[in-house]
């Protein structure tokens, strides 16, 4: 059947959904030959929230999503070119609309939807006679992607017969232009939610010339398969598509949703080894891998954009539905109860572009990072750069969307647990099941089913990770003890009023981060300091309805180190609970405290640059004064926070010896401060992208008289070699107090110097050196006289004195001002502590 040649049929999985009146939608399984999934989607509109998840809600149709054309009139105004005017035709339409249908429907809002209705109403009256959608002055695939979903929703939602042939007709103009215009940039990358529509419409009109296309897109885009499954984000040169970490959390579902076609394990296996990958090198306490915007390393002032939160949360909707894997859903909660209400803001009024994990300051400035923006961490409307005001609108509906999902023997399943309802068909009956919980911040939850008659369907539970005593009571009485990890399956007759009751046990758990740092976390939340706050208002909201952009100072100190017991963390804390907040993210006193002890570390301050602070000292480390209460709440509760601590006890440096081949736990030693790096055979490499100053740091480690060595490669710009008893280390070409040397082939030199967040050369020698060749160099130091050795001679090429550092940590460190041109390569690092009797016969 060519495509556009009609729908022959519905690929039913005995379900259909009625709601609010609105008609009836399919709820579709994968025909074949697609592989079938053990969850499917629901209709949007089959899902609603309630309790503090409808407040949030609400509060987004109040703030940003219900005034966001008056704000964003520029782009959302009647001159956008999705709306047919000359105004802006790329993405910030399609992402705005397509959160903005997902709003009106799951709150069921008259005036969200009409103002929705005009945005689809253009799209589906004005496509091309050719199949072209979309403005004429912008033919990029990509904001395409956006608005194909956003009308798969609208049908759901309303079963409006045009979208259907409109779609059909569309993916039939991309089959036929890809040929000679095809994908590239932002659509090569983000081409998996496409293929996800495309099959969407398979399985609506079983057309099978669209798996043809799901093929074309899959040829034409990044192998996502290949890039997650060995750690390929870095590989691809100046190319940096692949390590932009909005494509990487979007792309998360490439290799799932291809599966369905491809049957390959290795497609399947791609989803979890990749997610191995990211979080190996590149975690936040959060659950997301960092962004800014490139995949940025583990330091605890990196951060995420708000762009990849959403996309991620997304994706993992979408993979947990495909494979039945139920970690997916730990990590999903994890992501979206704490990183995405921390960067909503003001009442839902406002969003932090950047979301760091130790963000102590918040005020205009850069942080150093490749790309920076002076108020990429300020609370406010125009946050950052111009794409998440306008694409995080979708976070908080499609997770309610796909809270529930159906099942493929013809039940219902609680994929992610939240206050909510769900309204569905099963076995021709209308069944209503209403979620009642205060979760994260509760661990109870209580489903009341209220079938219109009684009717047999199986209710599939999923069972966090975390909770290893979940307890499953119906209608009052034990049924089930699960096991962690699982979908606990409950197959029974159901009548009006049958309850189920469901405990989840919450302990303390810790998780390691950089410089030995720990956070902390009790079940889906993640806990940081509480800081007291002072919001100042930079900017003004011209419109006067209090979307105003802020600063913001801490008025309480945050430099602590927690007294914790690491093989018994629960012992550390005493829990608070104040039920019933229904604005949970921003009361003064949040649902869940929990109250430690703690030292204050007078050392750790704000760093050179006073917007954010130094990496937390090395634990254990001595604190200092009495051992005072501190407070913890959620991650998301508070725009200031403290999330990777250090903790209390005796300080334990690497001394004596230190050697580095790089190995998979390499990231458990070092902390990247600046730049994107990778480890590819035994060797740390800076790759393009890693704009002016770039540093990796043993942070751990603390030599005083050392003898330094490794081999060293260059590119053809700048210079790269190794930093030595370094501290208070910050984001920046110069901003540590330590030495480095370094070559350079564009220079073809070798430079020892100091920095004190500024440079000061002290002595230069000239060498042949080509780029991209690994060189030996050998620094020793013993106390104020230092000596280079190049290439294993015996004679220096520098012999000098200087007594500004006498002793701090080492690493590798790379300055380049052209990023694309950036390069370095270190392997072979040992480091040796030299005593006082043996320094006589270093030095000659």
């Amino acid at each position: 059947m060519a495509i556009g040649a009609g729908l022959p049929g519905l690929a039913w999985l005995g379900l259909g959904m009625s709601c609010q009146g609105q008609t009836d939608a399919a709820i579709l399984t994968n025909r074949p030959p697609l592989v079938a999934a053990p969850f499917v989607e629901l209709p949007l509109g089959s899902v609603h929230p309630r309790g503090w998840l409808l407040e949030e809600c609400r509060l987004q149709a109040d703030g940003l999503t219900g005034e966001a054309e008056r704000l964003y009139a520029t782009d959302l105004g009647t001159n956008s070119g999705w709306l047919g005017g000359t105004g802006e035709s790329w993405e910030r339409g399609p992402y705005y609309f397509r959160g903005l249908v997902d709003l009106a429907y799951v709150l069921d809002d008259p005036k969200l939807k009409a103002t929705a209705q005009k945005w689809i109403e253009w799209l589906l009256n004005h496509q091309g006679q050719d199949g072209y959608l979309g403005p004429v002055s912008n033919n990029d695939w990509w904001p395409r992607i956006p608005a194909t979903h956003a009308l798969r929703d609208y049908y759901e939602a309303t079963s409006d017969p045009r979208v259907p042939a409109v779609l059909d007709r569309y993916f039939h103009y991309m089959q036929a232009m890809l040929p000679t215009r095809p994908l590239k940039d932002w659509a090569r990358a983000r081409a998996g939610d496409e293929m996800d529509d495309v099959m969407w419409l398979y399985n609506l009109n079983g057309d099978t010339n669209l798996l043809r296309l799901v093929q074309t897109l899959h040829d034409q885009s990044d192998n996502w398969s290949g890039i997650l499954s060995s750690n390929l984000f870095d590989a691809f040169g100046d190319d940096f598509q692949p390590k932009h970490n909005v494509n990487v959390e979007q792309a998360l579902k490439w290799p799932e949703i291809y599966y369905q076609w491809s049957d390959d394990p290795d497609d399947f296996r791609a989803l979890e080894l990749g997610w191995d990958h990211l979080l190996s090198g590149n975690a936040l306490p959060c659950g997301i891998a960092s962004g800014t915007e490139f995949l940025s390393g583990n330091a605890s002032t990196q951060g995420v954009e708000l762009c990849a939160i959403v996309e991620a949360m997304l994706s993992l909707e979408t993979d947990l539905r495909i494979t039945g894997n139920p970690d997916l859903g730990d990590r999903l909660e994890t992501i979206t109860y704490n990183a995405l209400p921390a960067a909503l803001a003001n009442q839902v009024k406002a969003i932090q572009y950047y979301t760091l994990p130790n963000n102590v300051i918040a005020i205009q400035g850069g942080h150093g990072y490749n790309q920076d923006y002076s108020n990429g961490s300020l609370p406010g409307p125009w946050s950052g750069y111009p794409c998440c005001r306008y694409n995080f609108h979708m976070g908080w509906p499609k997770f309610i969307q796909n809270a529930w999902a159906g099942t493929a023997d013809g039940g219902l399943a609680l994929m992610s647990y939240a206050p909510s309802s769900v309204s569905t068909r099963l076995a021709g009956v209308q069944v209503a099941i209403h979620e009642i919980t205060d979760y994260p911040f509760d661990n109870q939850v209580r489903l009341v089913v209220q079938p219109a008659s009684s009717v047999s369907f199986p209710l599939k539970l999923r069972i966090p990770g975390w909770c290893l005593s979940a307890r499953i009571m119906v209608n009052g009485r034990d049924y089930a003890r699960p096991a962690p990890a699982t979908f606990y399956r409950i197959s029974r007759r159901w009548k009006y009023g049958d309850q189920v009751s469901l405990l989840l046990p919450m302990s303390i758990q810790t998780r390691k981060g950089p410089s030995r740092s720990v956070a902390i976390s009790r079940g889906p939340l993640v806990y940081s300091l509480d800081i007291g706050e002072r919001w100042s208002v930079l900017n003004r909201d011209p419109l006067g309805k209090g979307f105003d952009e802020f600063e913001i100072h801490p008025t309480t100190p945050w430099n602590y180190a927690l007294q914790l017991d690491l093989d018994h963390p629960d012992a550390s804390f005493s829990v608070r609970q104040t039920p019933g907040i229904s604005n949970p993210f921003e009361s003064k006193i949040p649902p869940v405290q929990l109250v430690a002890q703690a030292r204050r570390l007078p050392q750790w301050t704000l760093d050179w640059r006073g917007t954010e602070a130094f990496e937390p000292p090395v634990s254990p480390v001595a604190g200092h004064g009495a051992l005072e209460p501190v407070v913890l709440v959620p991650f998301g509760s508070r725009h200031l926070r403290i999330s990777w601590f250090p903790y209390l006890g005796r300080p334990e440096p690497v001394r004596g010896y230190f050697q580095e081949n790089f190995d998979a736990d390499w990231t458990s030693r070092w902390t990247a401060l600046g730049g994107n790096w990778m480890v590819s055979q035994e060797a740390l490499k800076a790759v393009p992208g890693s704009a002016n100053g770039a540093k990796s740091l043993a942070m751990a480690t603390s030599f005083t008289n050392l003898d330094i060595e490794a081999d060293v490669s260059v590119g053809k710009t700048g210079d790269a070699g190794l930093v030595f008893r370094v501290s208070r280390p910050g984001m920046g070409a110069d901003a540590y107090e330590g030495y480095y040397l370094g070559l350079s082939a564009q220079h073809a030199q070798v430079e020892l110097g100091y920095a004190s967040n500024a440079w000061h050369s002290l002595a230069t020698h000239p060498i042949q050196c080509l780029p991209d060749t690994f060189y030996h160099v050998k620094i020793s130091a013993f106390a104020s006289h230092f000596q280079v050795f190049l290439n294993h001679q015996p004679v220096p090429v520098l012999d000098l004195q200087d007594d500004h550092y006498s002793s701090g940590m080492i690493g590798a460190r790379l300055y380049c001002t052209d990023p694309e041109q950036s390069s370095a390569a270190f392997k072979n690092i040992q480091v040796t502590e030299v005593t006082a009797t043996e320094q006589a016969g270093l030095f000659h």
